[in-house]
């Protein structure tokens, strides 16, 4: 829609009759309401029914709701049940939707919405707004903008952030990006492990930043570990297919030290002390190893396990280890059949394309040998599996028992079923990347999906992590990686000019793109810009303590070599930050501290929401978005759905909100009509690129093919449809978006395998509607190469920070003392009642719980500080505290304290969250660079925000009133 204003809705309001009225005389009246009978039976008319969707929510499920109009009102909404039955022997997607998406209806109506723009005009924080007219709030916007462009440190000091999946994949926030980033060149924030999503040991072992394949696919395993995870809170839309893999006989283990609601459906629990994860894999690797439960020929092809190994360096042998100029990234393996080492095909350096093995190949998995260097001095070499075994020998299960508090023969026994079966899965999603050492859980659980050759490739395997379908948006940017300039696109977009691509020489071009482009990582980033942070995120005693060096001797040669990219470079600081959806000061680590330092030293904060949060409150400005069905969009594309979920508007944008749209290019125009006036001439930015705010608005519309308003919305949605990888093989043709708005879908047909590739899917497989989709079948089946160093699932690691860390290897490490020395772990994990922060506060779905912030804390240590159930506790440790509810449970474990996330600062006394008292220490071998997969690209490697394992210790609140 256009700028213009509509009228707030008049919901029409219960009228009592007058008790003195003769009977008759109110029968004889029109009809109106007369109780709250006649309400609810009213309910159930409408005018029309909208297919909408929740386009930014930070929710990676995508469904597609029926919502129910009357009067312009949104009533109510309901699940859209018109998912086709794909399979003859697998359930269906329907239904699919939540308590939060179906309350949302309520929502967009709530007191918290914000109705017009605004701008600060007493301190952040105070309440006081002024209210503005859109154009004198862009006017403004635009002149900052231009101010902070045009100095001397450069566009790179304003900052965009659109979180993570707060975004769609439609014309909302892909705008925002393009016109922040290609218009203006700004920064923007890669917030992905910033909140805690990014699994960093798949990257180390497999290469993978992420992944997953179609939800149905989990139907047909036949053995599901949940570990670290729980779906029955987090998804709900996909969690059936797991428990109904039971009909067929599939076997469900949940390992998590509390008593979860997914635990309830599981065969068999396994409740480890906190944070012992990495010990207990470890335990179930010394049984499948030392029983040979392993699958030989699979890991000799599929693993690094066969390379070998210099006893005297610890490190891979090298061809430049024997050849004058050799590659460090060609590695050797003793081939059986000759009795001599050979080169490994399909490694980082290695010409050959393959890791298919040739007949006259046989990799030895054990053995000693001795190789001459090309300096003449002779070393001895041993297999990583060798060394594997060195490793897992030195847990055996009575140690491992004592280090998680599981049994013995429990261990052995999940180890030798997982082993066993035909198809097995590791369940673990974002939940499990959230403490210091996840990595090493997350190695652990690809070890063994690895050794029992369960890595994808066949039915019902693989870790299961999340990813999306190629965004649609990229097609109207410009298409491939780096797209197409600013403008936006008009003319008919074909596929890929190649089929395939290598996963390993594309990782290759984008980390070298990764390091150029505008991303910056958000940990690293509020480390070289906000020194209060700096100093609790690398205080020595808050994180590990085996490390040789002090952790900021590490952190200082990772910025200095440029491994992880911050931008603005200091001493060039931020000065203009825009966010569109996220809540940075309920999200960010401590951000009660980055409130009153990095946050406070911002001259120009920006919030574009259609609710006001706890970060809008301490912001400058305010631009009101619309609300999720005001506005035909895109959700954001998720592999667990083999459909594009869409969503066309139910009412027109309420109050004097805009779709994200028409803000984009209205500001785009206004920066355009303010630079031509101000005589601004061209710049380019520090990573090369031109840019002519002289010219910003004709060139982001395609000189005005793409305009504000309903008509340049459908305009550039049915491009999206008519061309998107995704969708320009599912036969929409002419009016493809009002087909698809009309059904609220779209099925996915046929998809470029090159597509999947470049567009950062995390499948790897090819799709065919002729089966659920698994993973890694490029590599598995079609024997492409591991984006890995090693061309391999890689179990050993010998960048240096590794071998100082004693990580090159899994290994268990206790918890660090995140906070302090304190007894209790806190723990969290995304909540069952709200998307993030957006329904936090929803009254409806906060009489489902306390009403206010809880803690949940075990029998055992509530009775030790003579709390009761309901009390006030106050959790604190050496970085902060927070006040909240006690919620007594003989769920969890004793020594640990469950606070489910996203709560709003304002449901707080002192606005202080759980995250006031996350260190969130910084782990150095999640920084490191220049090393095959090791590298860091937009949501790819680089340091997770860890709110989980935080040291605390629980007190009573005796004087809280």
């Amino acid at each position: 829609m256009t700028a213009t204003a509509t009228a707030a809705p008049a919901l029409r309001r219960l009228k009592p009759a007058d008790a003195g009225t003769h009977l008759a005389e109110i029968l004889a009246r029109p009809y109106e309401y007369r109780g709250w009978e006649d309400v609810y039976r009213d309910e159930w008319t409408w005018d029309k029914v909208t297919k909408v969707t929740h386009t930014r929510v930070n929710c990676i499920s995508a469904c597609s709701i029926d919502a129910y109009v009357k009067d312009g009102i949104v009533w109510r909404e309901e699940q859209n049940a018109t998912y086709e039955q794909s399979f003859e022997d697998v359930p269906d997607f329907n239904p699919r939707g939540c308590t939060s998406g179906c309350v949302y209806s309520v929502q967009m109506y709530d007191p918290t919405r914000i109705k017009y723009p605004m701008k600060r005009v007493g301190e952040r924080g105070s309440g006081k707004w002024q209210r503005l007219s859109w154009d004198q709030a862009l006017t403004e916007i635009a002149d900052k903008l231009i101010d902070t462009a045009t100095h001397k440190d450069g566009p790179e000091c304003i900052i965009y952030d659109n979180g993570t999946t707060n975004l769609d994949f439609g014309i909302g926030s892909p705008m925002e990006g393009h016109l922040f980033t290609a218009g203006l060149g700004s920064t923007s924030i890669d917030s992905y492990a910033g909140v805690g999503d990014l699994p960093v040991g798949l990257i180390q072992a497999w290469g993978l930043y992420m992944s997953e394949g179609t939800a149905d696919d989990w139907f047909l395993t036949d053995y599901a570990l949940i570990w670290i995870g729980n779906p029955s809170y987090t998804r709900v839309p996909e969690a059936h297919f797991l428990y109904e893999a039971r009909y067929r006989g599939a076997k469900i283990v949940t390992v998590s030290p509390d008593f979860s609601a997914s635990t309830v459906h599981a065969d068999r629990w396994l409740n480890p002390r906190y944070a012992t994860d990495a010990a207990l894999a470890l335990g179930m690797l010394n049984v499948i190893i030392n029983e040979k439960l392993y699958k030989t020929d699979y890991i000799k092809e599929q693993t690094d396990l066969p390379f070998l190994v210099r006893t005297d360096t610890q490190q891979f042998l090298r061809q430049s280890d024997l050849e004058e100029d050799g590659s460090e990234n060609i590695f050797y393996f003793w081939n059986a059949n000759t009795g001599r080492r050979a080169e490994a095909p399909g490694t980082w350096g290695s010409s050959v394309g393959t890791i298919r093995l040739d007949d006259d190949v046989d990799p030895e998995l054990e053995g000693t040998h001795t190789v001459k260097l090309k300096d003449g001095k002779r070393v001895k070499v041993r297999t990583v599996f060798d060394l594997m075994k060195d490793r897992v020998n030195e847990y055996p299960l009575d140690r491992v028992a004592e280090i998680t508090g599981v049994h013995p023969g429990n261990i052995a026994r999940v180890a030798r079923e997982f082993a066993a079966a035909k198809s097995a899965m590791i369940y673990a999603s974002w939940g499990a990347c959230k403490h210091y050492h996840s990595d090493l859980f997350q190695r652990g659980m690809a070890y063994l999906c690895a050794l029992t050759g369960n890595s994808g490739g066949k039915p019902g395997s693989g870790i299961k992590v999340s990813t999306w379908w190629p965004p649609p948006a990229t097609v109207l940017m410009g298409g491939g990686i780096g797209g197409g300039g600013l403008r936006l696109q008009t003319e008919p977009a074909g596929e890929l000019p190649i089929d395939r691509v290598s996963m390993q020489e594309f990782s290759k071009m984008t980390f070298q793109m990764g390091r150029m482009g505008n991303a910056s990582p958000l940990i690293p980033w509020l480390y070289a810009h906000d020194k209060k942070w700096r100093e609790i995120a690398h205080k020595q005693s808050y994180n590990d303590p085996s490390l040789p060096r002090p952790v900021k001797q590490y952190l200082k040669e990772a910025l200095a070599e440029n491994w992880q990219p911050v931008n603005p470079k200091p001493p060039r600081k931020p000065k203009f930050l825009y966010f569109s959806g996220p809540n940075p000061l309920r999200r960010w680590p401590n951000p009660k501290l980055i409130r009153d330092s990095l946050w406070a030293g911002l001259e120009t904060i920006v919030t574009c929401d259609f609710r006001m949060s706890t970060s809008g409150l301490y912001s400058d400005y305010i631009l009101p978005a619309c609300g999720y069905y005001e506005k035909p969009g895109i959700k954001y594309t998720s592999s667990y759905v083999p459909y594009v979920i869409v969503g066309d508007r139910a009412v027109p944008p309420l109050y004097d909100s805009m779709h994200e749209w028409d803000i984009t290019l209205l500001l785009a125009k206004k920066i355009q009509e303010r630079s031509r006036e101000r005589g601004i001439e061209p710049y380019t930015d520090s990573r090369g690129g031109n840019h002519n705010l002289a010219t910003l608005f004709d060139d982001l519309s395609a000189d005005g093919h793409y305009l504000m308003g309903e008509e340049g919305e459908e305009k550039a949605l049915d491009y999206i449809m008519q061309y998107s990888a995704i969708t320009r093989n599912s036969g929409l043709g002419e009016g493809a978006w009002g087909k698809a708005a009309e059904r609220g879908m779209v099925k996915i047909k046929k998809v470029q395998p090159s597509a999947l590739a470049v567009y950062f899917n995390a499948v790897y497989s090819d799709y065919t509607e002729e089966e659920p989709m698994n993973q890694c079948g490029w590599f598995v089946n079609m024997k492409n190469p591991w984006p890995t160093l090693t061309g391999r699932q890689q179990f050993y690691i010998d960048h240096p920070w590794f071998l100082e860390a004693g990580e090159e290897m899994l290994v268990h490490k206790e918890p660090v003392q995140s906070g302090g020395k304190y007894p209790i772990r806190m723990t969290g994990g995304h909540t069952r009642w709200s998307m993030h922060s957006i329904w936090r506060a929803n009254p409806q779905l906060l009489r489902l719980q306390r009403g206010e912030p809880v803690a949940y804390i075990s029998a055992e240590d509530a009775a030790r500080r003579k709390i009761k159930d309901h009390d006030y506790i106050r959790l604190k440790n050496d970085v902060g505290k927070v006040e909240l509810r006690a919620k007594v449970s003989p769920s969890v474990q004793p020594g640990s304290a469950i606070v489910y996330h996203a709560w709003e600062g304002y449901q707080f006394r002192d606005w202080a969250t759980q995250n006031d008292v996350t260190a969130s220490p910084i782990k150095p071998t999640n920084m490191v660079g220049n090393y095959g997969q090791l590298h860091y690209r937009m949501a790819s490697y680089t340091m997770n925000h860890v709110p989980k394992e935080v040291a605390i210790e629980i007190e009573k609140v005796e004087d809280r009133r």
